[in-house]
């Protein structure tokens, strides 16, 4: 089974990477706006967890992409 993942090229665990990554993002966006602004003072679109996560999420797939 070791032997088998180090045969693999590097462009796989980039594209698992990438899956894992995108499933978080997923994860987020199913998650009630409700719930994201819950305890907020006001419901302000730098206030909402999503777009912040995708934002960190995209940094980070760019940085797989790029390295």
């Amino acid at each position: 089974m070791i032997d088998f993942i180090h045969s693999l090229p590097l462009w796989t665990a980039k594209i698992g990477a990438a899956v894992i990554f995108g499933g978080i993002l997923v994860m987020a966006w199913i998650l009630p706006r409700h719930f994201i602004f819950q305890g907020a003072p006001d419901n302000s679109n730098w206030r909402d967890l999503r777009i912040w996560a995708t934002l960190l999420i995209l940094i980070q797939l760019g940085l797989y992409a790029i390295f």
